[in-house]
């Protein structure tokens, strides 16, 4: 009877111990998200709150934003697909990938964009680009991992936006 009360032990803890670590794989896996179509006919972007981890509009509170942006090309105007930023302070990251960032970057307030345009279209760390040979958009460097900052809740994310297809953006983020 003792044997089949320690064998039963071992085994519980055994099982316990099996579901934490298959717990924290999932954590650092990420939350999927697809955002709909931002190129569509009258479509007003794709807003999203991290806090909340939820789409939401313009004029509710948002931490990055898909936009389409008029864009100058010669005399012409084009309307590019573009990421905007929000409420929140952001930094790129191309040296680490997005299963290893477990917290921020002791750089991040070193790191982090001063000037929020450089993730458009046409900035320095734009995050969609367009192909001017095959007229396509793609994720630019979708190896690259963003860390947000969210000031109001003190809280920090960690993003990588994975595919651009036909005006649908693909991310994954998660809390640190």
């Amino acid at each position: 009877m003792k044997h089949l009360i320690l064998t039963t032990s071992i085994l519980g803890l055994i099982l316990v111990g099996c579901e934490d670590n298959e717990a924290d794989n999932n954590e650092t896996a990420g939350i999927e998200v697809i955002t709909h179509d931002i190129d569509a006919t009258n479509a007003s972007g794709f807003y999203f709150n991290l806090s909340s981890g939820a789409e939401t509009d313009s004029s509710s509170a948002w931490h990055f934003s898909f936009q389409m942006i008029s864009v100058s090309l010669g005399q012409s105007t084009y309307m590019m697909p573009s990421l905007i930023l929000g409420q929140s302070y952001a930094a790129a990251y191309s040296d680490v990938t997005f299963d290893e960032i477990d917290s921020s970057p002791s750089t991040f307030m070193a790191d982090y964009f001063q000037d929020s345009t450089v993730v458009q279209y046409g900035g320095a760390n734009e995050v969609l680009q367009y192909d001017m040979q095959s007229h396509t958009v793609s994720v630019k460097n979708p190896e690259r991992v963003f860390i947000f900052y969210e000031s109001v809740n003190h809280t920090t994310y960690k993003i990588q936006f994975e595919e651009y297809v036909g005006g649908v953006i693909a991310f994954k983020y998660n809390s640190l």
